[in-house]
């Protein structure tokens, strides 16, 4: 049997899955060598018991990629159960779910000739002679006698009728007695099934890994077993506490690890709509979990064009239709390369998750299909207008102000927008956008045709190292503002240089954008085009 690579495009369960683009095969690698390494540890304590570990991550940030790749990789060499708790939660109960999943997915890889047609039998149909016990003793019912039975007639050997039964005394302690009995039979009842349940589940698994079917013989399987539970923090509240009860309780079995996926603040929120808003879930779940490992998120330009369609980028798109995507003034493959960069930094600078940097990039991808003939539009200001409007309307709110006639200034009791040319790449895309510049020529939407006021800007040239997102946005507003009020000769003069020394950063951004037709673009056309991709839904 083939193992897939990583970096290959993977089929799991008939989904297609791409190939890993968050570097969490050094994730996947790490844990099963801890995993492994404690699971044996506790088999040969005296007090033997499973190994539970939660994996942490927020909502969108590829929990259930991970683990059902990471599960494809363990299937080589250990017993492997997927779960999936949210599809499964309209079951009255997890042990039933887990019991279901636990017998179909190993049984299949047990070589059946190797099985008697009892112990067939017995893993076909695991812990259905013992389930009803123990699902009565967790519910702790105890009202399954008759109430007559616990009244006596004092004088009388003999059954009364029904006219004088009503004026018979109750006997507390023949009450208490009864149900006395009634709660240990039950809890002797649990014990024994609980334990003959473990011992055909250790069975299965035993089976699973010295017995393999064809095609998993050529490959040395090991302890420990692996199931995976998936999406528990999405699940009703009853039922993800009776699940983590029944991992603690039910199968806690030497020889598992046990590996629950979640976004385990959410899960904490899950358990407070159950006991209270007072109630200590991060307590309660330390019960539960012996380790919690946390997945870092990180969006890289890869992530988004192995999830996204940048197709509107090809086929001279933009060049057909003279659209410019001031700074980033390439076309082709580099532009696609600048944009993706662009996205996954601004991504990161919000600390969106994964599947929320992939709708940024749709959105953004989409709005550029909208973008009329003829014009520039600055992506820049667009990108962070729509990552504020999806995930962050009061910042939006702030930075609309780059479209009114008051000055932009900094404010930070509501946003913080200093993101440095360092951690945003700006210099980069700035010097870039100037070497495209020199290519293009003027485009037709600049305001500029005069070809020696064109080549008096080109030899201006600056690092831009002092270029922040700040400092970029208040330049953005200085262009709009000043709309087609230009000067058709000594250009530069309109943005404060006499022609003398250096021109400093901000004029010759604001030079650049005016000659390239930044101003084509007007603020309402910003946010008629965000108002218009809103309407498309996001997976």
């Amino acid at each position: 049997m083939k193992i897939k690579e990583w970096n290959e495009e993977i089929k799991i369960d008939d989904i297609t899955y791409p190939a890993d683009q968050l570097n969490r095969k050094q994730d996947a690698e790490l844990l099963t060598k801890i995993l492994v390494r404690r699971s044996n540890a506790n088999r040969t304590k005296t007090n033997k018991s499973s190994y539970v570990i939660n994996i942490n991550a927020e909502w969108g940030a590829g929990k259930t990629y991970f683990v059902k790749r990471w599960a494809e990789d363990l299937k080589h060499e250990h017993p492997v159960v997927y779960i999936d708790a949210w599809s499964n939660d309209f079951m009255d109960s997890p042990i039933i779910t887990v019991l279901a999943e636990i017998q179909e997915q190993l049984l299949k890889t047990v070589n059946q000739s190797c099985l008697s047609k009892e112990k067939k039998k017995r893993f076909k149909n695991i812990g259905i002679s013992v389930l009803p016990k123990i699902l009565a003793a967790l519910v702790k019912r105890y009202g399954g006698f008759d109430i007559e039975d616990l009244f006596v007639d004092e004088n009388s050997d003999t059954d009364t009728s029904s006219s004088t039964q009503n004026n018979k005394p109750l006997d507390l302690s023949a009450a208490m007695e009864a149900m006395t009995t009634q709660a240990f039979k039950e809890h002797n009842d649990y014990k024994k099934g609980v334990k003959e349940l473990k011992g055909t589940i250790k069975e299965l698994v035993k089976y699973s890994i010295e017995k393999p079917k064809g095609g998993l013989q050529a490959i040395t399987r090991s302890y420990p077993a692996f199931i995976f539970i998936d999406e528990l923090d999405r699940c009703r509240p009853t039922y993800a506490v009776e699940m983590l009860e029944a991992i603690k309780h039910i199968f806690d079995i030497e020889g598992l690890v046990i590996v629950v996926s979640t976004h385990t603040e959410e899960l904490q929120h899950t358990i407070k709509a159950l006991y209270g808003n007072d109630f200590n879930a991060d307590n309660y779940l330390r019960r539960f979990f012996d380790t919690k490992y946390h997945l870092d998120v990180g969006i890289s330009a890869s992530l988004l064009e192995a999830n996204c369609d940048f197709t509107v980028l090809d086929n001279q798109y933009l060049e057909q239709k003279s659209i410019l995507l001031f700074p980033l003034l390439s076309q082709g493959d580099d532009i696609k390369r600048q944009l993706s960069s662009f996205i996954a930094e601004i991504s990161n600078w919000q600390n969106l998750a994964p599947r929320s940097a992939i709708q940024l990039a749709d959105r953004l991808l989409t709005s550029i299909e909208l973008i009329g003939e003829e014009k520039t539009v600055d992506i820049l200001v667009l990108l962070i207008l729509l990552c504020l409007y999806m995930f962050n309307k009061p910042q939006y709110d702030y930075v609309c102000l780059i479209f009114k006639d008051n000055p932009f200034v900094i404010n930070n009791r509501v946003t913080d927008l200093k993101l440095s040319a360092k951690e945003l790449n700006l210099s980069g895309y700035l010097k870039e956008m100037i070497n495209s510049a020199k290519l293009l020529g003027g485009s037709k939407q600049s305001p500029i045709s005069d070809a020696y006021e064109r080549q008096t800007l080109m030899k201006h040239f600056s690092e831009f190292s002092k270029m922040d997102l700040f400092t970029y946005l208040r330049s953005f507003q200085n262009v709009l503002k000043r709309g087609d009020n230009i000067k058709k000769t000594n250009y530069l003069n309109t943005f404060g240089y006499d022609g003398r020394g250096v021109i400093s950063e901000p004029q010759l951004l604001e030079a650049h954008m005016t000659f390239s037709g930044v101003n084509s673009f007007t603020a309402n056309d910003y946010l008629n085009l965000i108002g218009l991709t809103s309407k498309f839904a996001d997976n």
